[in-house]
């Protein structure tokens, strides 16, 4: 009898503890669950986490099994998804997780909470997926940005940063974005290394690649021109690929982006300003500094300001072979761009002087274009150097849709040698066409 009314008093109790097992939490409370648990007893688990693949598994297995040990419950998920769901929340970037493992997203954009775009093959399109309100993207955008000790605010509220990959991150939040918080991902996919694959996908043809890569060889000092996003970093990689195995390279950057193989190469990165304002070190910077480092080729990631007059003095004072990046419509305003970036240096020098060294300096711009379909082409290549009437001047020597033609003007040549055009136009007359 005893046994009996002991079973009695304990049904009830039974079923209760069975309804409490059973319950359907939400996301948001299994989350916030996990997270207490995990951040006091694992905190710098979670930070390493967040900068490392391996470090991220062993925080999916602990929260696996705070998950069964906690009798958490979500209809319509196992427990490796929603520990994967939650992992994510915790030490990856939430429901943008998904596009990041997508190797075939090249950009993200983050309109707010609700709108999300993503970018694939050059070609622009709505995402399904968002978070669940501001606050949320909010935590999303400061767990990027306090990984590399910046910060964004009221007081500060736009931020520049960069992921464990090198991806750029560019995040506005109000009430300078009405939107509300935007966030920019621009992810860098695996760069062409030769001018094979530039071939392959139609970015040029044979003949002006070959041309190209006899410029290269002959140590001419090239800029690749182009707008945002055309395949200006894409064909600097190409064309630094193209140096010989032999010459030591300085490579300087804002965020690593190129990838030399089997070369003597050094990497630079400039870094920003921290959190005090302090510790900056500027492209212009490290340009000055590998100019003693013995460089037989310096490639310069891209020129947006100063360091553009300290790159035209290395072209002007023995350091052939240069190659960067510009942003400009076309290979004449490429030539105007460098000028006005080289002025703000305020180096006093007049500008009959500057435009007579970038004449000196520049041989070769490559301009990049991005078309309609989403395809990046080489539209253009074009000879710089000083006209006698005109001054600073360009001649287009290749167009995308119409070919090769080296036909190089008398003033080209006197600047780069009989010997160096003969032997560029001897080399690609099997496959361009002299005029």
């Amino acid at each position: 009898m005893v046994s009996i009314l002991k079973k009695l008093e304990q049904e009830p109790y039974r079923l209760n503890t069975r309804d409490d097992q059973t319950r359907e939490f939400s996301m948001d409370e299994i989350v916030e669950t996990v997270r207490e648990k995990i951040l006091e007893e694992f905190p710098h688990l979670v930070i390493e986490a967040r900068v490392s693949r391996e470090k991220r598994q062993e925080v999916l297995n602990l929260i696996s099994n705070v998950i069964i040990s906690s009798d958490l419950y979500v209809p319509k998920l196992t427990r490796q998804d929603l520990a994967e769901k939650i992992a994510q929340e915790i030490c990856g970037l939430g429901p943008l997780d998904d596009l990041l493992d997508d190797p075939s997203v090249t950009e993200i954009m983050v309109n707010g909470p609700y709108e999300i775009y993503i970018e694939k093959d050059g070609v622009l399109h709505k995402t399904n997926i968002t978070f669940s309100d501001n606050t949320h993207l909010l935590e999303v955008i400061n767990r990027i940005v306090q990984s590399v000790g910046r910060r964004v605010d009221a007081s500060m509220p736009y931020v520049d940063a960069r992921l464990p990959d090198g991806s750029r991150i560019n995040a506005i939040i109000p009430p300078l974005a009405l939107n509300g918080p935007v966030l920019t991902i621009r992810r860098f996919p695996r760069r062409f290394t030769t001018f094979s694959e530039l071939i392959e996908c139609g970015s040029i043809t044979p003949e002006a690649a070959y041309f190209l890569e006899q410029c290269v060889e002959a140590k001419l000092d090239i800029v690749i021109s182009g707008g945002s996003g055309s395949g200006k970093t894409t064909t600097l990689n190409v064309l630094s690929n193209s140096v010989g195995p032999d010459e030591r390279i300085i490579v300087i950057e804002d965020s690593s982006e190129i990838s030399i193989v089997d070369h003597h190469v050094v990497y630079l990165e400039a870094r920003p300003k921290n959190m005090e304002g302090k510790g900056e070190v500027s492209i212009r910077d490290l340009l000055r500094n590998a100019l003693r480092m013995r460089p037989d080729r310096l490639i310069i990631g891209e020129c947006r300001g100063r360091e553009t007059f300290d790159l035209i003095s290395a072209m002007n004072t023995g350091h052939e072979g240069c190659l960067s990046t510009v942003h400009a419509n076309s290979s004449k305003d490429c030539l105007e761009r460098m000028l006005g970036m080289a002025l703000t240096a305020e180096e006093a020098v007049p500008v009959d002087v500057l435009q007579s060294w970038i004449a000196i300096g520049v041989d070769l711009i490559v301009h990049t274009a991005k078309r309609s379909g989403g395809k990046r082409i080489i539209s253009e290549i074009s000879v710089v150097g000083h006209e006698p009437v005109q001054g600073l001047s360009s001649f287009p020597v290749y167009f995308y849709d119409e070919g090769l033609f080296l036909d190089f003007p008398d003033w080209y040549v006197e600047k780069i040698g009989p010997q160096r055009t003969s032997q560029l136009i001897q080399s690609c007359e099997c496959g361009g066409r002299t005029i």
